[in-house]
């Protein structure tokens, strides 16, 4: 009841107030009554009974917190009051809410991404129910595919789901329909722009490669979504055998493909040459179980049209597909896995006897989400450290604001004085002065949610807009919500009472008897809060090092990267990656031939010097195969276990601009034979100091990974008739320098590009390109570029610009940071001292004493943060040191030149202020306050 009670006279507290007032003075009567009785003068009474009673106020206040409960008044009054306070100053609220929105800023646009994307659950109705069926084989190795049999078995007898559904993708050619927005368009545009390269152009005839979600039938019935325009896939569809097969289109492909055409459904496409209908539209940015929106939606079972010798649903060894279910009401998720591993146990026994599946196996049921549970390490790690390096941003501006509070707060010294003089307790102005900063973290969190909101909106929109039509569409959601403003308001609440609490602990236990004195009495109760400042500056410069340093290490990996010399012509190659749809009949024959004649039309171009056919360096596709010399002998394995091998024609060396530096090439009319050409670093791994022409190695790849139908060597014996100079691959720490060429033989041309050399631009040859492969084949789908393109737009080279322009807006952005903390911090202690400087100066100090005195103290606490920041920064070298190339951990030129940017930077912050402390005029500073 007592708490009933108290908080009931929240709403009358006026009138207790009154009668506390009348009470008080009551009980202050009565006492001054008792004196004058004992022989007091008036006044002497009524001082005496005031000095026994004590501070009213403090009374008052004490009776109050007794008998209510004050803790939300108080707290509205601390928030009006701070309120106030922000508004009396708006240069310092600006520039906090600035400084802290914008750490707050980079961390709520990461948040953003990384739950759009990695944190995305599947697209479907009540996607809670909705779980990821993996499994961990018999070597406890993560596997998330099925075979379309074993599928089929789980959704007939497990009865824990109410539905299970099964997918995979594929890309398939799309002929019939006429130019559209996504043909023959440039994949630059403003994600080339962002990210820094350009992306492959399609060249060639009517055909396009799209994405196609290739699904179960219960498919959308499972996930509960139906089509934004006509039907989606029915489960006991009935259909007549005559009937042509049907598709759904995204919504996404539908506007950007089709204008938005009304009447979509009911027509014909064509899939690698098969007529399909479109049945239906899906709805906008509908992605299902996938990682992106797919151009299309299509039947597991009517793959086979795609792919005439598919063997997807007759083998049980082909594991296909991906299975996810939906929980059935009541079922928990152990008892659905139970379920699963009993029938997972009895399938095993129908698999092949040497098979994997075959061999025990645990089903693993996990939240739904397109991605499971197979993120790369690598990708995690990389997630990590971008959430530290965004942390870090955070910190600064924590501790910029942290310094900037605590020398604002000597300006207030007399205030806390005066309230601490009335009776307020320590934990009252502690409680004040923490309301003040957590409603500034409040309010630059809505500023940064904002900021945040429109930046990342355009920014997806312009990629997404931009990425190539075979790759579906990308559709992040970055709209905020309740999980997004949770986010915010705890990182800016916490923020705000981070960089107040030092502050508000320090402000709040103020010597009442120099508070109430002038300023100029109190410097040595000054050093305390001077020391802190210092404590808050190295901090920020520390922690801002490490990312330039990071940043600068990365520039200059980049930088290396981009200036090593290749070891081959790449400006003027024109790279063309052929393909030949399933569908329309190609044979093997049929390719080669067509490849011979295209290379033929295309050699007979104006400004062609040369075309021949082969993987080039920077291309990819590279296989291995184990090395033996001597009749069998192998290769030390710590010397050379393994080697990267290719097959080439005759002309590549001289079409690519490779010099032999020992033996001869291949020739023409030799193409095919058991002959090999080694690059220079493999004739010196295999026979050091040694003549390798003439010599016989041993190659064999069949264990080492390659594609079902791909020429491999399979323990073959070659002669080498030459060695080519060393060219430049795409693994940055150049392992891939050693290699082993191999004659092309002349009728396996169907897997390889053709490399089209050119007098001067190659890419002002891609119309009369275009013009070639349209007459010979409309089908054929070309993708080209050049092959200094090619290189720089490789994975491993895309990744280190990418990370070098992260880290570098992040360390620029630390430094903004750090220069206005530092610039802030000494200008508020250069304030403070005014009285002092005009002492200084009227005592005989030249300007370039004070400038100096002021430089030597505030840099101190930078040179504590330097060392500190060194330290760090060996850290985050050691832990990049595997994305690093060409560059030492330890790079002299990055650590001392970064250390020597941010000290000039820092140096000149800090100049401003003290300089403007030399101008002051002394008689001017001496009657300061």
């Amino acid at each position: 009841m007592g708490l009933i009670r108290r908080m009931r006279d929240l709403f009358r507290h006026e009138k207790l107030s009154a009668e506390l007032e009348e009470e008080l003075q009551f009980h202050l009567a009565m006492r001054e009554q008792l004196n004058a009785n004992e022989g007091m003068a008036p006044m002497e009474a009524r001082r005496d009974a005031m000095r026994r009673f004590g501070n009213v106020t403090r009374l008052k206040e004490m009776t109050r917190e007794i008998d209510l409960f004050t803790l939300p008044e108080t707290v509205w009054q601390d928030t009006r009051f701070a309120a106030r306070m922000l508004m009396k100053h708006p240069g310092f609220s600006a520039t906090a809410i600035v400084v802290l929105g914008l750490g707050i800023g980079v961390n709520t646009a990461l948040f953003t991404v990384y739950r759009a994307f990695l944190m995305r659950g599947i697209d479907a109705d009540h996607r809670a129910e909705m779980v990821n069926v993996d499994r961990t084989n018999y070597a406890g190795k993560f596997d998330p595919m099925f075979s379309y049999f074993d599928y089929e078995a789980f959704r007939d007898h497990v009865h824990s789901f109410s539905g299970l559904i099964a997918a995979t993708g594929d890309e398939v050619a799309l002929t019939g329909v006429g130019e559209g927005p996504s043909l023959g368009r440039s994949m630059g545009g403003t994600l080339a722009r962002v990210a820094g390269f350009n992306l492959p152009r399609i060249i060639g005839g009517g055909a396009e490669f799209v994405t196609t979600s290739i699904v179960s039938d219960n498919y959308f019935s499972v996930l509960g979504v139906g089509a934004w325009r006509g039907r989606v896939f029915e489960t006991n569809d009935a259909r007549a055998a005559s009937a042509p097969a049907e598709v759904l289109i995204s919504g996404n492909y539908w506007q950007r493909k089709f204008g938005g055409d009304p009447g979509i459904v009911g027509k014909t496409v064509k899939l690698n040459g098969v007529a399909f209908m479109v049945v239906g539209v899906t709805p906008k940015d509908f992605m299902g179980t996938n990682i992106n929106v797919p151009d299309f939606w299509m039947r597991l079972r009517e793959q086979v049209l795609l792919h005439p010798a598919s063997t997807l649903l007759k083998d049980r060894e082909n594991a296909c597909c991906r299975i996810y279910g939906r929980i059935a009401h009541g079922v928990h998720v152990s008892e659905a896995r139970a379920e699963m591993d009993l029938l997972a146990e009895q399938l095993r026994t129908q698999h092949a006897p040497h098979s994997d599946a075959s061999k025990p196996m645990s089903i693993q049921i996990s939240g739904g989400s397109p991605f499971g549970r197979d993120l790369d390490m690598n990708l995690k790690f990389a997630i990590a450290l971008i959430m530290c390096a965004v942390g870090m941003v955070l910190l600064i501006a924590c501790a910029n604001l942290a310094g900037l509070q605590l020398a604002r707060s000597a300006a207030r010294r007399k205030e806390m004085g005066v309230r601490a003089s009335l009776g307020a307790s320590r934990g009252r102005i502690f409680r004040q002065l923490l309301t003040e900063c957590a409603l500034l973290g409040l309010v630059a969190g809505g500023v940064s949610l904002l900021m945040t909101w429109g930046i990342l909106h355009v920014t997806v929109v312009a990629i997404s807009a931009t990425l190539p039509a075979e790759w579906g569409a990308f559709a992040l959601n970055v709209a905020p919500d309740m999980q997004i403003f949770a986010y915010v308001f705890v990182i800016s609440l916490a923020a705000g009472v981070l960089f107040g609490l030092t502050p508000a602990l320090e402000s709040s236990k103020p010597d009442l008897v120099s508070a109430l004195k002038e300023e100029g009495s109190h410097f040595a109760s000054l050093i305390g809060r001077h020391r802190m400042r210092g404590v808050f500056i190295a901090i920020q410069v520390a922690v801002c090092l490490v990312l330039m340093i990071a940043g600068g290490l990365l520039i200059r990996s980049s930088t290396r990267v981009l200036e090593m010399e290749t070891g081959y012509e790449t400006k003027h190659v024109l790279f063309l990656d052929l393909y030949f749809p399933d569908g329309f009949g190609y044979s093997h024959e049929r390719q080669v031939a067509e490849i011979r004649a295209l290379r033929e039309s295309i050699r007979s171009l104006p400004g062609v010097q040369n075309v021949t056919i082969g993987r080039p360096p920077d291309g990819g596709g590279f296989r291995s195969a184990t090395v033996a010399l001597d009749s069998g002998k192998f290769v030390d394995q710590a010397a050379q276990h393994s080697v990267f091998y290719t097959y080439v024609q005759s002309d590549y060396f001289e079409t690519l601009g490779m010099p032999m530096t020992l033996g001869v090439g291949f020739r023409h009319d030799q193409q095919g034979t058991q002959t090999a050409i080694l690059s220079e670093s493999a004739a010196k791994d295999f026979w050091p100091g040694r003549n390798p022409v003439g010599e016989k190695l041993v190659l064999d790849g069949s264990k080492q990974f390659h594609t079902a139908g791909e020429m491999t060597p399979v323990g073959a014996t070659y002669q080498v008739i030459g060695v080519v100079r060393d060219t430049r691959g795409v693994l940055l720490d150049g392992s891939d320098t050693s290699k082993v060429y191999l004659s092309l033989p002349p009728d396996r041309l169907e897997d390889r590009p053709l490399l089209v050399r050119t007098e001067g631009d190659p890419r002002l040859l891609s119309d009369d390109i275009s013009r070639v492969i349209r007459s010979e084949d409309s089908n054929m789908v070309v993708y080209s570029e050049t092959l200094d393109q090619k290189l720089t737009d490789s994975p491993q080279f895309v990744f280190s610009r990418c990370s070098a322009l992260f880290a570098s807006i992040l360390g620029v952005l630390g430094l903004t940071l750090a220069s206005v903390g530092i610039y802030g911090a000494v200008s508020y202690a250069v304030v403070r001292r005014t009285r002092e400087v005009g002492i200084r100066t009227a005592l005989g100090a030249t300007k370039r004493d004070v400038v100096r005195m002021i430089l030597t103290e505030n840099m101190r606490p930078v040179l504590v943060g330097l060392l500190f920041g060194f330290i760090g920064a060996a850290v985050a070298a050691y832990l990049l040191r595997a994305i690093l190339f060409g560059v030492r951990a330890l790079d002299p030129v990055s650590f001392l030149g970064v250390s020597a940017l941010f000290f000039a930077v820092a140096m000149l912050a800090a100049y401003v202020p003290a300089r403007r402390a030399t101008r002051v005029d002394p008689m001017v500073a001496l009657r300061y306050e």
